[in-house]
C-alpha cells in the first residue's frame, strides 16, 4: 500500500509536493477502478498499477484519467469541503468534468497567481523571452545560432519584440527545415501534406499539454507568449520547447511515406513517429534524471508552476541534453517517470 510521503512518486501517482512548509500533493490516478473511505480524512483509490491511501486535507487537487466505475458523491463532498478540485478525463474528451468548489483568494490559489503575473509586464515578458529561447535552443542542430543573436532577445522588453526576434529566426529555421527535407520552396503557412502534418502533431502534444496544466489548477486560455484568451493560449505557450518533438517526426515520417502521396498517410505516419519518439528515454541535465521525452511536456507545466508560485526566481524549462560537470540550476520540481542514471 501507498501513501503520499513523499516529494515525487516514481510513478507519478502524484505529481507535485511545494518545497513550503505544509506544501499539498497534486494526485493524479491512472484508470481508478474503486473508491473507499478507509477513516475519518483517509480515502482508498484503486488504480491501474496499484492502490493508493491518502489524507484528503493534504491534497491540491485530483484528477481521474480514464476511470471506470462510480465517483462516490460522499468524496465529491469532501472533497468540496476541503477546496480540493476534482477532474475527470478521457483522452478522446476536449475538456474533462471539474467539479470546482465556491471560488476563494487564497495563498493556494494558483490561478489568481497566474493572472498577476501575466499583468506584470516584466514578468510576462520574461516569461515569454524565456520559452521562445527554448524552442529555439532544442533546434540548434539545425539553426546555429550566435549568442549575439540570444543577448538581443534577451535585451526585448515588450512582447512585440521578442515576437519580432521569433519570426525573423522562424523564417530563417523553416528554410533550413523544408530545404533538408527536399522541399525548399514550402512555407510554414503554405497549405499542404507537411503543413497538415505538423499541424496535427501539433493537436496532439495540445491534449498531452491541457491534461497538466488542468490538473495543476493553471487557465489554459490565459497565456503569456499568446495575448489572446479565447484560445488555449498558454497550452501553446507550452508546446513552444517542445515544438522540435513534431518536426522531428515529420521528417523520419517522411522517410517512409511520399509528400506528393496521400496526405492522410503522412499525416498518420507523422502521428505515429511522434508517439514513438514521446516514449524515447532522454537526460534533463536540469534535474539529472532520465526520462521519457513525455514527461518534458508535463516538466514544462511543474516549471511554470513553480515559477508563479515562487517555489523558483527563475522558470528553467526542463530539456533534453548530456550530462557534463559542474553545477545544475535550481529547481524545485522533479519530473514524473524517474530513471535511474546510468
Amino acid at each position: 500500500m501507498t501513501e503520499i510521503n513523499e516529494f515525487q512518486h516514481p510513478d507519478s501517482i502524484w505529481t507535485w509536493k511545494s518545497n513550503r512548509r505544509g506544501g499539498k500533493a497534486t494526485l493524479w490516478l491512472p484508470y481508478v477502478s474503486q473508491v473507499e473511505k478507509l477513516r475519518k480524512n483517509t480515502w482508498r483509490f484503486s488504480y491501474n498499477g496499484g492502490e493508493v491511501d491518502t489524507d484528503l486535507s493534504k491534497l491540491d487537487c485530483v484528477m481521474f484519467y480514464g476511470a471506470s466505475g462510480q465517483i462516490p458523491v460522499t468524496l465529491i463532498d469532501e472533497l468540496a469541503v476541503r477546496r480540493v478540485p476534482l477532474l475527470v478525463h478521457r483522452r478522446n474528451i476536449g475538456r474533462p468534468a471539474i467539479f470546482l468548489p465556491a471560488p476563494r483568494a487564497d495563498s493556494e490559489d494558483i490561478l489568481t497567481k497566474q493572472i498577476i503575473t501575466r499583468t506584470n509586464r516584466t514578468k510576462r515578458v520574461y516569461i515569454a523571452r524565456t520559452l521562445v529561447r527554448e524552442r529555439f535552443r532544442a533546434v540548434e542542430h539545425k539553426l546555429p545560432t550566435p549568442s549575439a543573436v540570444y543577448g538581443r532577445l534577451a535585451r526585448a522588453r515588450s512582447l512585440g519584440q521578442v515576437r519580432v526576434w521569433e519570426a525573423e529566426q522562424s523564417r530563417r529555421y523553416w528554410r533550413i527545415y523544408f530545404s533538408q527535407l527536399g522541399h525548399p520552396n514550402v512555407t510554414r503557412r503554405e497549405k499542404g501534406p507537411l503543413a497538415a502534418a505538423l499541424d496535427a502533431g501539433s493537436m496532439f502534444l495540445a491534449g498531452v499539454i491541457l491534461r497538466w496544466l488542468l490538473i495543476h489548477r493553471l487557465s489554459p486560455s490565459h497565456g503569456f507568449l499568446h495575448e489572446g484568451t479565447d484560445y488555449m493560449g498558454l497550452v501553446y505557450d507550452l508546446m513552444e520547447p517542445a515544438r522540435y518533438m513534431i518536426e522531428e517526426a515529420l521528417a523520419a515520417a517522411c522517410g517512409t511515406q511520399s509528400v506528393d502521396g496521400d496526405s492522410d498517410m503522412l499525416t498518420k505516419a507523422s502521428l505515429s513517429m511522434l508517439k514513438n519518439q514521446l516514449e524515447k528515454v532522454v537526460y534533463v541535465p536540469a534535474t539529472r534524471q532520465r526520462v521519457r521525452r513525455k514527461n518534458l511536456l508535463h516538466g514544462n507545466v511543474l516549471a511554470l508552476r513553480a515559477y508563479l508560485t515562487g517555489d523558483m526566481r527563475r522558470l528553467v524549462i526542463p530539456s533534453e541534453g548530456e550530462r557534463k560537470g559542474g553545477r545544475p540550476p535550481k529547481v524545485s520540481y522533479r519530473l514524473p517517470g524517474d530513471m535511474p542514471v546510468r
